[in-house]
């Protein structure tokens, strides 16, 4: 059979199922139609070969959005995404899947969400409250860096679920995405990206900057609020099975204290810019340096860890408390080192975070294991995927931090806390799917 004639009947067959179901509509209503999700999905894939065309696609994606408009498998729209990360945590990564989340919605229900309101963490500073402000809408997207979370769990909570104005339509809750990394591997590529020759980032040349004063700085305007007394109110009081604490204030003044200790005392360094001391020093006391200067995007990451289980905890138990008011606070903790390690994992980890049972299994696979391929071919062309794995001596830079009396401790247990979180969700997604079949 010739590819036109295959178009017109698959044109024909969708137009009587269209139609079939449009007549059940009207015989019994919504509630009597059973979804149509995956059915849509397999027999309309874009990618398949013999629907290529442009005008099929384009019908595709209309077939979607009439199927849809009724039927409640249409709620994506009604819930807000948020994309949280960190300094080499997976900033590029983080506005690659929302782009990603944009065009899949685009395409299987006829548009794309709006972009959130840009986000300044320390700009948009609330010194009341001591969070960074947010605006959620239902239909948006949002993609997060470093934000300053030293709210109560109530106001993050608050933030996180109300329905801001104008109220276009309903909001059934929010679905973050929060892009984190082992601490050690964080810290190792960060020292690479930034002693790199040419450097990827102007500031290291600045003569006015000191990598030794962002745990010190204020933040927010008007107000007197340092970082590390901010976030060491949380991390302090932080229980994570047999440990009472993450990090305390004290230890915030040691880094400090050791970073002091290397900059511009050195012969030929008494002048020097940050990024002569990164190509100068040591690389054991590089990293050191480095790590002091982006110390401030571990501890937020550590805080966002503990807060963000806090509000997910509130948000379950007001909904055990009042069922008719039922929001969701889906959460799904994504390690950069999975991305980098395991990329086809990661990504399918992500589509059925976002998709579930709307995107059949055979279409998550396809979609992830294509990522994998493409991530491959740019880890060859890229200085910025700075994956320890591309540098010879990842593994001793990372144990030296290990081994550090100043470092060492703290980062370790921020380690012990995102390993606790991702058992837990890990646990939660297997109990999820065995429900689902």
């Amino acid at each position: 059979m010739s590819p036109d004639k295959v178009r017109s009947r698959k044109r024909i067959a969708a137009a009587a199922l269209l139609l079939a179901w449009a007549l059940a509509l009207l015989a019994t209503g919504p509630s009597a139609l059973l979804p149509l999700t995956n059915y849509n999905l397999i027999a309309f894939d874009a990618t398949d070969e013999n629907i290529r065309s442009r005008e099929l696609a384009a019908f595709d994606a209309n077939f979607y959005k009439n199927a849809y408009i009724e039927h409640p498998d249409s709620n994506f729209y009604k819930y807000a995404y948020v994309f949280v990360t960190y300094h080499k945590a997976g900033h590029v990564l983080s506005h690659h899947l929302a782009k990603y989340l944009q065009k899949n919605l685009a395409f299987h229900f006829g548009h794309k969400l709006i972009r959130g309101d840009p986000v300044l963490p320390r700009k948009d500073f609330d010194g009341e409250t001591k969070c960074t402000k947010l605006a959620l809408r239902p239909g948006t997207v949002t993609v997060v860096d470093a934000p300053e979370f030293h709210c109560s769990t109530d106001e993050l909570r608050r933030m996180f679920m109300s329905n801001p104005p104008p109220h276009t339509r309903p909001k059934y809750g929010v679905k973050v995405v929060h892009l984190v990394r082992n601490p050690f591997k964080m810290a190792a590529s960060n020292y690479r990206y930034h002693s790199l020759d040419p450097a990827p980032e102007p500031f290291v040349h600045d003569p006015k900057i000191n990598p030794c004063e962002s745990l010190d700085a204020k933040i927010g305007h008007g107000h007197d609020d340092v970082e590390a007394d901010l976030v060491s109110q949380k991390l302090e009081n932080a229980r994570v099975g047999e440990m009472v604490s993450i990090m305390t204030r004290k230890d915030f003044d040691n880094i400090v204290r050791d970073c002091r200790s290397l900059w511009r005392t050195r012969p030929g360094l008494t002048d020097g810019t940050y990024f002569d001391h990164l190509r100068a020093l040591d690389p054991k006391e590089g990293l050191r340096m480095a790590t002091a200067d982006k110390f401030v995007h571990f501890a937020l990451m550590a805080n966002d860890l503990i807060m963000f289980e806090r509000v997910q905890r509130q948000v379950q138990g007001r909904n055990l408390a009042h069922p008719g008011k039922k929001n969701d606070f889906d959460l799904l903790t994504t390690p950069l080192d999975d991305w980098i390690e395991r990329p086809q994992q990661a990504m399918y980890d992500f589509l059925d975070f976002v998709f579930g049972n709307h995107m059949p299994e055979n279409r998550k696979r396809a979609q992830a294991a294509l990522h994998e391929k493409e991530y491959v071919a740019k880890t060859l062309h890229s200085e910025h995927v700075t994956s320890g794995g591309k540098y010879s001596d990842a593994e001793e830079l990372e144990k030296s931090l290990q081994g550090d009396p100043v470092f060492g401790g703290p980062m370790m247990r921020m380690e012990v806390l995102l390993g606790s979180r991702l058992l837990k969700e890990k646990g939660a997604r297997r109990v999820g799917r065995g429900v689902a079949k």
